[in-house]
C-alpha cells in the first residue's frame, strides 16, 4: 500500500463527510401537505438512482482503508451565583467561530485539524477531523490526540461560564426554564409542552423534519419510558413529546471505507452483532427530564422520537383508508420505528440457502415487493435487494422546492439519499455518492451508529 498524499487525502475526507453525513440542502423545505403528491415519485426515482450507481460502482475494488468519527457536543451555561445549568442555544454562533478557526489554524501536526458541522439541537455542534485515519499502526494513535484537539478547539471558542461536556444527554431537558435564553414550551414544529422551537437548529430542515414526523404520524411523538423503581416511587413512567428528546441525544459514529462492494456488505454484517454491545458498554443516559429511569441507553427515547409510523402502521387502526400517495398506503403494518436496529444482514453469506437466510433474518423485516421484484429483475441479489426494498417502505421525510422531478437520476443520488439516511439504522451502507468532475474518489463506505 502506497502512501496519499496529504491534499487528496484532505478531499477525501470532505467527500467522505459529506457521502456520510449528507449535506444541509440550501433550500425551501416542503410540508408535509406539500411532500405528500411527491411521495411516490420520489420513492420510484430513488430506487432509479440507486440502481444507476449500484452499477456505476459496483465494480470498484483496491481501495483504501480510510476511517473516521464524529463526535456531538452539547453547549452549557452555568449560573454560578444561583447554582443553576442550562442548555445555551448558541450552537451556530459557535460553529461559525469555529468553522472560521480552521481556515486559519495550523493543521500541519500529525494528528491534523477539525471539521466542524450542524446538529439537530441548537445547543449541539458536531467535529470530525479534516482527514481520515489509514490502514496503518500509527493512524490508531492519532485518534484520541485528534479528539483532544477538537476539545481544546471547543472549549477555548466558549463564552466565560461556558461548558461543553460529552455527555449523551441534558438531564434537565423539559424541567421548567432549562434553555439560554429562556422561551416558552412549543412552537409550530413540535407542538410540545415542555420543549420550545428554539432548542431545534435554525436551519429549515430540522424544523421541517420535525413538523413532518409529527405530521405524518397523525400526533405528537410519544416517548415514554419507565421510571427507576426506588422504595418511595409513585410515578411508572416518564412521558416526553418532542424530538429534540431524542435528536438531541449525543454519540460517536465511525464511517470505514471498504475495499470494495463485497467487504462493505460484509463489514455491515459483522459490526451489526457488535453495535448493540458498544452501546451496553458506552450507556450513560439514566436520567431523562429530571428523572432516574429505568434504562441507561438512548436508544429507545430516539427510536420513538422520530417514529413517524401512522396509527394503522403502529397495529391501532384497523379501520383506516389507504392513501396510494403514500409508501404501501400509509396502513402497512409496520414493526418498528424508521430509527431502529438493522433488519437484514445483506451479505450473501447469511443468504447462502434458504435454511441460513431463515437463520440469522429471523426478524421482521417488511419490504416493498415491488421494488424488492424490480431490483432483483435488475441483477441485485436477494440480500442486497431485500436491504433496499426494506428502506423503501418510508416515505421522504423533507423534500425541497425545486429539487424534485429536476433531479437527474444517471448523476443525482439525492432522492435514494432521502430515504437512505432517513432510515437511522444501527448500521448504514453507504453506496459511493456520484464524482464531481475533478473531485476526490469516494469508496463504498460503512458506518456504525449505535
Amino acid at each position: 500500500t502506497t502512501s496519499t498524499p496529504d491534499r487528496a487525502v484532505r478531499s477525501t475526507t470532505c467527500a467522505l463527510e459529506r457521502a456520510v453525513m449528507g449535506l444541509l440542502k440550501v433550500g425551501t423545505p416542503l410540508t408535509w401537505k406539500e411532500t405528500i403528491p411527491h411521495s411516490r415519485y420520489i420513492r420510484e426515482h430513488g430506487v432509479k438512482q440507486f440502481l444507476s450507481t449500484y452499477n456505476r460502482v459496483k465494480d470498484i475494488e483496491n481501495d483504501h482503508l480510510f476511517y473516521g468519527d464524529e463526535i456531538e457536543f452539547s453547549l452549557a451555561k452555568l449560573d454560578p451565583e444561583k447554582r443553576e445549568v442550562k442548555l445555551s442555544l448558541r450552537g451556530t454562533e459557535l460553529l461559525q467561530g469555529l468553522n472560521e478557526r480552521e481556515k486559519h489554524g495550523d493543521a500541519r501536526g500529525h494528528c491534523g485539524g477539525c471539521t466542524w458541522h450542524q446538529e439537530y439541537g441548537s445547543w449541539m455542534v458536531e467535529g470530525t477531523p479534516d482527514k481520515p485515519y489509514s490502514g496503518y499502526t500509527t493512524s490508531l494513535l492519532q485518534v484520541e490526540q485528534n479528539m483532544r484537539l477538537r476539545r481544546a478547539r471547543l472549549l477555548v471558542s466558549l463564552e466565560p461560564n461556558e461548558i461543553a461536556p460529552t455527555v449523551v444527554t441534558f438531564p434537565l431537558m423539559g424541567v421548567g426554564d432549562f434553555a439560554s435564553p429562556s422561551a416558552p414550551p412549543g412552537g409550530p414544529a413540535s407542538l410540545s409542552s415542555t420543549v420550545p422551537d428554539s432548542c431545534i437548529n435554525p436551519h429549515p430542515r430540522f424544523g421541517t423534519l420535525t413538523a413532518n414526523i409529527r405530521e405524518r404520524r397523525g400526533s405528537k411523538v410519544d416517548i415514554r419510558l419507565p421510571v427507576y423503581k426506588d422504595v418511595k416511587t409513585t410515578e411508572k413512567e416518564v412521558h416526553m413529546d418532542c424530538m429534540a428528546y431524542g435528536m438531541g441525544c449525543c454519540c460517536l459514529q465511525v464511517t470505514f471505507q471498504a475495499c470494495d462492494v463485497d467487504e462493505a456488505r460484509y463489514l455491515y454484517d459483522q459490526l451489526a452483532t457488535l453495535a448493540p454491545i458498544m452501546l451496553a458498554l458506552t450507556a450513560a443516559a439514566p436520567i431523562f427530564q429530571g428523572r432516574l429511569v429505568d434504562t441507561d441507553v438512548r436508544w429507545k427515547v430516539i427510536s420513538q422520537s422520530v417514529d413517524d409510523r401512522t396509527p394503522a402502521e403502529r397495529g391501532e387502526d384497523a379501520t383506516a383508508r389507504p392513501d396510494d400517495r403514500l409508501a404501501g398506503g400509509g396502513v402497512r403494518r409496520l414493526s418498528k420505528s424508521r430509527y431502529d436496529s438493522i433488519s437484514t444482514y445483506i451479505s450473501d453469506s447469511a443468504h447462502e440457502t434458504p435454511e441460513v437466510a431463515a437463520f440469522y433474518n429471523d426478524v421482521p423485516c417488511e419490504v416493498d415487493s415491488k421494488i424488492e421484484e424490480e431490483l432483483i429483475k435488475e441483477g441485485l441479489g436477494k440480500a442486497l435487494a431485500k436491504h433496499v426494498a426494506h428502506l423503501f417502505v418510508r416515505d421522504p421525510l423533507v423534500a425541497f422546492e425545486g429539487a424534485i422531478e429536476e433531479q437527474d437520476d444517471e448523476t443525482s443520488v439525492e432522492h435514494f439519499e432521502s430515504l437512505n439516511s432517513t432510515n437511522w439504522q444501527t448500521m448504514r451502507w453507504k453506496p459511493p455518492p456520484p464524482r464531481k468532475q475533478c473531485g476526490p474518489h469516494i469508496g463504498w463506505g460503512t458506518e456504525v451508529r449505535s
